[in-house]
């Protein structure tokens, strides 16, 4: 039972708290959200909180911090800390920040440390402030309408969007996003517009929108400010492909995040971090890229730029391709726990691993005609009988590798194509095409004499 105080405005957020939490329980119950208790990851390995949330901007940060707080126990009540700064300092949500704060003292408790207070007085300062702003807000539309003022309506809807988003109210500020569409007058105010638009659903989780207006910003004619506003509009891309969780996008989200130049670091943190441009853009491309291109792209300085700033990274594609396969997947397994801790990285983290697995067994077996499986599965960190399995998957159901498998001895042998009768069915298909031309302009040449046919040079010959 809910106790309540004497104070109205305290009633009423904890009543929303109390709405919030049986919303929560609700969704969790229909299966529309699942726990993440089966999922938990014990520590990070290398993650610094404070320094990695201090590379995002926006309400991205609170987001971030509250999945490292569901995913990581041990940093739990730092992650709660942080995003609790974060709620009272950059947004309006006090709803949010009372789950916050039960969601901490649920942690503290576990650990037998006393309880964080409600900052009531933020609270009610902040429902106060919320309440006059939005009269004023409406207040002021209303005079722009009557007085049919476009620019000042465009202006006042774009604020209480921006209000409403502050408040966690998503619904409503999507509203007011969208009317702005009508009142725009410039390719500025469309772009301005549909990152907004873009920005509120991201934070719904609602990509199918996100990807609607991505479309819409690029088709924009005269974009301003075009370097930095196609960079954001790559990130975004990015975040919708990985989104869907189908591992059949990776290529296209590492092509759309290696080309993002150096001179747009920065211009993109409340959506993803510059960090985020060289870990998902460099393990995406690992991941689907041929060696060609991976050397391409370790030389290209742009997007070397963003490598730099996670040098393991860089040192994971470098040693990959140096095929040492061993010393690359123990950087890739020391860095696990913290991939998982990345919000949108989460799901994909062990599909890429496979991926790159894969690759790397595939260019393995390339150069021999017989493969030691126990040396290579020494090299792959892995069991005979797992690589047995993997290898088995590779020449049957992929077709990826052309070889037969020796269990008993546990010997590959790699079946080469013959190359000398291969260079002799093509010459003989080149000689007969060559022959079928030659009687093809005989004949031609025979009509023409015979005054039978038009010998111009137009004519074909079959």
């Amino acid at each position: 039972m809910a106790k309540f105080t004497e104070d109205p405005l305290l009633d009423l957020a904890v009543k929303e708290r109390n709405i919030f939490d049986f919303l929560l329980r609700s969704l969790i119950i229909t299966g529309i959200i699942t726990t993440m208790s089966e999922s938990l990851i014990g520590h990070q390995n290398h993650l610094d909180l404070e320094s990695y949330i201090a590379t995002y901007q926006g309400h991205t940060r609170i987001a971030r911090a509250l999945f490292i707080a569901a995913k990581c126990p041990s940093l739990e009540i730092d992650a709660y800390r942080l995003a609790l700064s974060d709620i009272k300092e950059i947004t309006n949500d006090t709803t949010k920040y009372l789950h916050c704060v039960d969601e901490l003292n649920n942690a503290l408790k576990k650990q037998n440390s006393h309880p964080m207070e409600i900052d009531t007085e933020w609270v009610k300062s902040t429902q106060i402030s919320n309440k006059k702003t939005m009269e004023q807000l409406q207040s002021e539309l209303r005079t722009y309408k009557a007085g049919l003022i476009s620019e000042s309506i465009r202006v006042t809807q774009t604020r209480m969007g921006d209000f409403y988003y502050a408040c966690g109210d998503i619904p409503n500020a999507l509203k007011s996003y969208h009317r702005v569409r009508e009142h725009c007058a410039s390719n500025k105010h469309v772009i301005e517009m549909c990152f907004n638009v873009i920005k509120a659903n991201i934070t719904a989780n609602n990509f199918a929108s996100v990807r609607t207006y991505i479309a819409r910003a690029e088709t924009t004619p005269d974009l301003p400010n075009k370097t930095i506003t196609l960079a954001k509009l790559k990130c975004c891309n990015a975040l919708f492909l990985l989104s869907a969780e189908e591992d059949a996008k990776y290529g296209t989200v590492a092509k759309a995040l290696t080309e993002i130049p150096a001179e747009a670091n920065g211009s993109f943190s409340d959506i993803i971090s510059p960090n985020d441009v060289a870990i998902y853009g460099g393990l995406c491309a690992l991941a689907s890229f041929d060696r060609s291109q991976l050397r391409s792209l370790m030389v290209n300085q742009g997007f070397r730029s963003y490598l730099e700033l996670e040098p393991q990274i860089r040192d994971i594609i470098e040693a990959f391709q140096d095929s040492k396969y061993s010393a690359c997947f123990d950087l890739l397994s020391s860095y696990r726990n913290d991939l998982l801790l990345d919000m949108y990285l989460n799901p994909h983290v062990d599909i890429l691993f496979g991926h790159i697995k894969e690759k790397a067994m595939v260019q393995y077996c390339a150069p021999y005609s017989t493969v030691d499986m126990r040396r290579m599965a020494n090299i792959f960190k892995m069991s005979v009988d797992s690589l047995e399995d993997d290898l088995v998957s590779l020449i049957g159901d992929s077709d990826r590798i052309s070889a037969r498998i020796d269990s008993y001895e546990k010997i590959l042998y790699t079946v080469r194509p013959e190359s000398r009768n291969q260079a002799f069915k093509r010459s003989l298909r080149a000689g007969k095409e060559y022959e079928r031309s030659t009687k093809a302009l005989m004949l031609h040449l025979n009509l023409v004499s015979k005054e039978l046919c038009s010998g111009g040079a137009e004519s074909s010959i079959n």
